[in-house]
């Protein structure tokens, strides 16, 4: 039997691969936060859109056509929590900057 072991100390590894990974997500949130935080392109609208549509057809599907009309959700609550999640992926980006500098 064969074993392979490997002395490395651990202040020499760097986890690149968790980083890479901390990175993507930062910058996939804040563009997917920024979208909705400053609207671009119409986001806020056609996800209050789609988000009716689902509303209608699960209400047609269960028979509770009242469900439509308890839809209280208004655009500012998008744009707020788009820029909740475009800061929380500048966090993400920093974190990453600061662990690879480390």
């Amino acid at each position: 039997m064969f074993m392979i072991t490997a002395t490395l100390a651990a202040d020499s590894s760097t986890p690149t691969g968790a980083l890479i990974v901390i990175a993507v997500l930062g910058i996939a949130a804040v563009c997917y936060g920024g979208r909705w935080a400053f609207d671009v392109r119409g986001a806020v609208n056609l996800t209050m859109k789609r988000r009716r549509a689902a509303i209608e057809l699960k209400a047609q599907q269960t028979g509770n056509l009242g469900l439509a009309d308890t839809d209280i959700v208004r655009p500012l609550f998008f744009r707020l929590i788009g820029s909740v999640i475009a800061v929380g992926g500048l966090a993400l980006l920093l974190l990453a900057a600061a662990l690879a500098t480390t």
